[in-house]
């Protein structure tokens, strides 16, 4: 009899099991939150006022107003490399006697192809063959950098310390160097949609600039035979002599990111100016978002809600849980989820990544985004932004428990994303994906936890390993009164995307209706037997 009790029992169990599980949904409740991430777009010039001259004569000043934009989207810093060159375009030949007493025909140094100095020796001095005028009220010199010789100075304001250019283009010599060059750098940030203040204004060349040839000079030379000779030589300018020359003056304009970081791996480190710029000037590289969200369980109905992120109609309202639209190579972008039960309900509480369906390219950014997450100060994720872990086969892809939420209790979820820092401009890579704008939804579910005290965890935000659920039954003896054990469900138990097993609810209906069964068969062995 005990033997087809026991067959009878396992079968309505199953029946049970099958009626009732199969009634319930997956989750107490769904919300999805959605992030949205794109590349700033980056975009300077290099801007002038500047028409060529077609008579250009020593003495005269030409216009040459030079400046550096920002018509990206980003901000950006700016340094500046002005070279100056005079090359000979064709060889100028000058009437002179040679060794031998002979008149002949020789070209002039420097010689077709080559260069003049960009200085020149006068009674007065050294002076530069062409002068850069540069902007006076917008351009300082650092005194390390200022010429002692005063026919070659400029005429600009010096500095002593670099934090006294702030805000100015620094000049970090007077005198160009070896290549002909003079360096500049911005000493401040160059906003989306601004530009830099001039820092040329003109170049004007020297008046003494001459002639190679100057003239003829008349000379009586004596023969072998005794008689005199008299011949006719060019008179030779070899040091203001710069005509059949081309001058040339080539600026260059390098922008970038403003991130200490890409300032140091750009424009390199190892001056003071360098290092105040990376500093002192550049942005840390580090971004947090200024938006509070909140996933909240609301006080009347305990219905979870997220703020902000939807409006009345269900649409998306630009209120993400991280959006970051201007992110740079190898920033750093944080944001955080506050986490609240103001309801008298007591929950568990669960998050999962689902990637969106999207074009190649945007999954492709997304893909270039490295995320961790951090659960009440834990690294719980290091992976994707995807959700793919670098660790674990699945990540944040299936559901994660993040503990239980008693009423009162208050949690926070915190992430920190950097975008690809091997992009650089010029790859191909940068502007690929400068301005895509790709996204991935946050999936959050919850599982009510029933429990009859209904009492809050010593533990906020920490899975509840003391609930018990006690099951009453009067008639049954204490000593046989069943107590079940509400642990932490395993990870391996929490339904993947698009599974819809009810596992959990099922999990208790499946034992509370063994008990229940047991009970009864109890009751009717004992009937029969009395």
């Amino acid at each position: 009899m005990r033997k087809g009790g026991h067959k009878l029992l396992g079968l309505a169990a199953l029946a049970s099991l099958m009626l009732i599980g199969g009634t319930w949904a997956a989750w107490t409740q769904e919300i999805t939150a959605g992030n949205e991430f794109m590349p700033g777009t980056y975009e300077t010039s290099l801007d002038e006022k500047f028409t060529p001259p077609t008579d250009w004569s020593p003495g005269t000043e030409q216009e040459k107003r030079v400046r550096i934009s920002n018509k990206g989207t980003v901000p950006v810093m700016a340094k500046a490399v002005i070279t100056q060159s005079w090359i000979r375009r064709e060889d100028v030949y000058a009437t002179r006697l040679n060794a031998s007493g002979d008149v002949v025909q020789e070209p002039v140094a420097p010689f077709k192809g080559e260069a003049f100095p960009l200085t020149f020796q006068t009674d007065e001095g050294e002076e530069y063959a062409s002068i850069p005028n540069f902007n006076k009220n917008a351009v300082v010199l650092l005194d390390s950098g200022k010429t002692a010789d005063s026919s070659l100075s400029l005429g600009l304001s010096a500095v002593s310390t670099v934090d006294a250019a702030r805000g100015k283009w620094l000049l970090l010599n007077e005198v160009p160097d070896a290549k002909g060059q003079y360096t500049l750098y911005y000493m401040g940030i160059i906003e989306p949609g601004s530009s830099t203040p001039e820092f040329l204004e003109s170049v004007t060349l020297n008046r003494k600039l001459g002639r190679t040839i100057t003239g003829k000079e008349t000379r009586f030379i004596k023969m072998e035979d005794g008689s005199t000779k008299k011949v006719t030589i060019d008179s030779v300018n070899a040091e203001f002599g710069y005509d059949s020359a081309k001058y040339t003056m080539d600026i260059k304009g390098s922008t970038v990111q403003a991130t200490k970081a890409a300032v140091e791996e750009i424009f390199g480190t190892g001056d003071e100016t360098l290092a105040y710029l990376a500093g002192q000037v550049a942005e840390s590289g580090i971004f947090e978002s200024a938006e509070v969200k909140t996933l909240k369980f609301e006080e009347l109905n305990g219905r979870m809600v997220y703020i902000p992120y939807r409006n009345e109609e269900g649409a998306e309202t630009g209120n993400w849980f991280m959006s970051f639209t201007d992110m740079v190579p190898g920033g750093i972008y944080k944001d955080k989820l506050s986490i609240e039960n103001a309801s008298k309900k007591k929950y568990r509480l669960y998050a999962q990544v689902v990637p969106r369906e999207q074009d190649t390219v945007k999954a492709q950014l997304l893909d270039l985004i490295t995320m961790k997450v951090y659960y009440q100060g834990t690294l719980i994720y290091d992976g994707k932004a995807t959700g793919a872990s670098l660790i674990t086969e699945e990540g944040l892809n299936r559901a994660v428990p993040l503990g239980t939420y008693a009423s009162g209790d208050k949690g926070v979820i915190e992430v920190e994303l950097s975008l690809d820092p091997t992009l650089k401009l010029g790859d191909g890579r940068s502007e690929k994906y400068a301005g895509v704008l790709t996204k991935v939804d946050w999936k959050f579910m919850v599982t009510e936890v029933k429990a009859p005290d209904g009492g809050g965890s010593d533990n906020p935000g920490k899975p509840d390993h003391n609930t018990v659920v006690t099951i009453p039954d009067s008639p049954v003896p204490a000593g046989d009164l069943t107590v079940i054990e509400d642990s932490p469900v395993p990870l391996a138990l929490i339904p993947k995307t698009g599974d819809t097993t009810p596992l959990i609810p099922m999990i208790a209906t499946v034992i509370g209706s063994g008990i229940a069964l047991l009970y009864l068969a109890e009751r009717l062995r004992r009937k029969k037997e009395d």
